[in-house]
């Protein structure tokens, strides 16, 4: 015999995912993302979160190449972090605009360097 608790919870329709794709994650800006020739024109779109990864505490900001989506992670204690502090301020919503940046290399890995 079926209790009520388990007929109500067979009974339970799911609503379809939106068509729109929000809230779908955006890759990782990589350096292999990045033009190998000269600087590459990137979009800080003015949104964030604070991130930690094993190298570091940063903060992870939305930005666009083209009309690609990225999420890139700033650590606090790289010259990118300090770059872009200066440029933008304290508020992760006034981090809006281009950004010229290239892809540098430290020690055999890739990386991406705000140049401007």
């Amino acid at each position: 015999m079926k209790s009520e608790n388990t007929q109500k919870e067979s009974n339970l329709i799911l609503p379809p995912p939106p068509a729109n794709g929000k809230g779908e994650l955006v890759p990782f800006l990589k350096a292999k993302d990045i033009s190998k020739k000269g600087p590459t024109q990137i979009t800080l779109l003015g949104e964030g979160r604070e991130s930690s990864s094993r190298l570091g505490a940063g903060i992870e900001i939305t930005c666009k190449i083209g009309s690609e989506k990225y999420a890139w992670t700033i650590r606090y204690d790289s010259p990118n972090y300090r770059r872009l502090y200066e440029r933008f301020g304290s508020e992760i919503t006034n981090w809006k605009g281009n950004v010229k940046v290239e892809r540098k290399e430290h020690m055999g890995k890739e990386y991406v360097a705000v140049v401007d």
